[in-house]
């Protein structure tokens, strides 16, 4: 654009100026000129810095031609300009730098409303910046879901607490709270209501705290109040337990009522030893653990026992370890059968220990010191081998079988376990699939059901068959059928038990039969013991039974005699056999 193109600028009520790359003015319209005292001759050639006041001119060289270079442009920046009189007048500048490379800067002045000098703005800018620095520093320290305390602030707070203990400053409990059920809300109703869910969560726990108490959030919904006051367990249990009812309560948003609860570990302070801040909340998080495993929904308190329970514990899987490296593990198997017709449907494998010093070991003594760790997996995988091994075995022997294995739920979220399992499978090609079944145990502990879910349904895809062991107990429930990939529903022995005593086990016993039935799943019921239990069972539509009243679990060289025993004469002896089933048909 050429300088005689903007004479038509003459006609706007607003400054304009360009300069050069060397700074000096080389075109002004007349309203500047008029505006600040000079006339358009005196303008130009002037160096435009000489319009400037000394902070105008910092501003310049530090900020405004950095961004022309960056940027090509900037809008509304506050500038002080000198008039022909020396006085100071506020601006608002607009600027452009031309984009042929020349350097020219065509400039747009217009009279600032305000009178204050670029010395109070840059005042004003430097207390907006403190602020921000305030501000972040605060942000630093809270959580942005919740304006809770973080982790940070929670760990600060903390080593002030144990620092003046020394000094006389009350004891203390702290409490590491996870909530339950929460995922299935985010799962179910997206992030956002999940988001919601805490922020009420948060308010509800703050709103029910002392003054002199802490709440902090560590991330995800995990959150970790610390209790001022000297406690024992009682009275931390008492606490901990009013906090965990008002979280339990149900939450209403957005026109839905949702439920969730808290499973909390909880850690006292002073201790024997010293500690710190980060020892104190793990201890915290492990009680909370267990709080889980228990059950969900109830309170855990740490101490000294549960450190020396650990330290046991690490010996006891070292134990374990060095005794499946001796062979000192064995199978089991307890017979499956179909109790209106004698047929021998399968075997249930159950592990036991050959300890060398104390003896025959059941399940109950070593596999919760193993449960969700690398040793569990390990012998997991053994059993899946070793059952395989003996499958093919008796099939080799027209032995018309299949076998179960137990697997919990903390091996169905291990993320190879389908490529382990696949691996296996392959060393066993002449093995039908569906002769191999997974009896899921511990459904409490799945936390990514719909993982889980994917897991089976691959496995059932490939041929195996799945039950859900336990089915009507707090392990395994309708909405794990609802949710998981299963063929058959295995009831639970407690209700079995005291089928015959107790109507509302009786009831229960023909809800799961026909839950069984509306999902088109098989039946089986163990723990049977008497021929009662038995008879029962087929009168309410289960004839599949496993239990000690048909046979208990052997060693894998028993079963085959065990068998032929059964079809020759102890279905007959067990089940008395009508005249329309003889022996010869059981043989059959």
């Amino acid at each position: 654009m050429g300088i005689t193109d903007l004479i038509t600028l003459d006609h706007f009520p607003v400054g304009s100026l360009v300069s050069n790359a060397s700074r000096q003015v080389i075109y002004s319209n007349s309203y500047f000129a008029r505006k600040y005292g000079y006339s358009v001759n005196e303008l130009v050639g002037k160096d435009f810095f000489s319009l400037l006041s000394r902070a105008s001119q910092i501003m310049y060289d530090s900020y405004l031609m950095p961004m022309l270079v960056r940027e090509g442009c900037c809008e509304e920046i506050r500038l002080t300009l000198i008039n022909s009189d020396g006085d100071t007048v506020p601006a608002v500048v607009s600027a452009k730098l031309q984009e042929n490379g020349n350097g020219r800067i065509f400039w747009s002045v217009g009279h600032a409303a305000r009178s204050e000098q670029l010395f109070e703005e840059l005042t004003e800018a430097r207390k907006l910046l403190q602020q921000k620095v305030a501000l972040l520093h605060t942000l630093s320290d809270t959580d942005q879901l919740t304006g809770l305390p973080n982790r940070s602030a929670l760990t600060r707070h903390l080593t002030q607490k144990i620092s003046l203990f020394a000094e006389g400053e009350l004891a203390f409990a702290l409490a590491f709270i996870d909530l339950d059920g929460f995922k299935e809300v985010n799962d179910q109703y997206g992030h956002y209501m999940g988001d919601k869910v805490l922020k009420l969560i948060a308010k509800r726990m703050a709103g029910n705290l002392r003054s002199d108490d802490l709440i902090a959030r560590l991330g995800g919904d995990e959150f970790v109040v610390l209790l001022h006051g000297h406690f024992n367990a009682a009275m931390a249990e008492e606490s901990v337990n009013r906090l965990i009812r008002q979280i339990s309560e149900p939450l209403e948003l957005d026109a839905l009522t949702l439920h969730v609860s808290a499973s909390v570990g909880v850690t006292l302070y002073p201790q024997t030893e010293n500690i710190t801040p980060d020892q104190l909340i793990k201890q915290a998080d492990q009680a909370m653990y267990q709080s889980k495993l228990a059950g969900r929904n109830q309170m855990s308190l740490f101490n000294v026992d549960n450190e020396k329970y650990q330290r046991e514990k690490h010996t006891e899987l070292h134990a374990i370890k060095a005794a499946m490296a001796a062979n000192e593990f064995q199978l089991y198997y307890q017979p499956k059968v179909d109790m209106r017709s004698g047929k021998v449907l399968g075997a249930e494998a159950l592990i036991r220990w050959n300890h060398p010093v104390e003896g025959l070991k059941g399940p109950a003594t070593f596999l919760p010191i193993i449960t969700e760790t690398n040793v569990g997996l390990d012998l997991g995988q053994w059993v899946i081998v070793n059952a395989l091994e003996q499958l093919q075995a008796w099939l080799s022997e027209d032995l018309d079988i299949h076998i179960s294995v137990n697997i919990s739920g903390y091996h169905l979220q291990d993320p190879d376990f389908l490529k382990k399992l696949t691996r296996v499978l392959s060393a066993f090609p002449d093995i039908p699939k569906h002769r191999f079944e997974l009896e899921v145990l511990e459904t409490s502990t799945i936390e990514d059901v719909e993982k889980v879910s994917l897991v089976l349904s691959s496995c059932r895809m490939m041929g195996i068959r799945v039950s859900l062991d336990d089915f009507g107990t707090g392990y395994s429930t309708l909405g794990h059928l609802r949710d998981l990939s299963v063929d058959t529903l295995k009831i639970d022995r407690s209700f079995v038990k005291d089928m015959l005593t107790k109507p509302g086990d009786l009831a229960i016993l023909k809800g799961i039969i026909g839950f069984g039935q509306a999902f088109e799943c098989d039946l089986i019921a163990e723990g049977i013991e008497t021929y009662q239990h038995a008879q029962s069972l087929m009168e309410l539509g289960c004839d599949w039974g496993q239990g000690y009243y048909i046979a208990r679990p052997m060693p894998a060289a028993s079963f085959i005699e065990w068998v032929c025993d059964w079809r020759e004469t102890g279905f007959v002896k067990k089940f008395k056999a009508t005249d329309a089933l003889t022996t010869t048909e059981i043989k059959e």
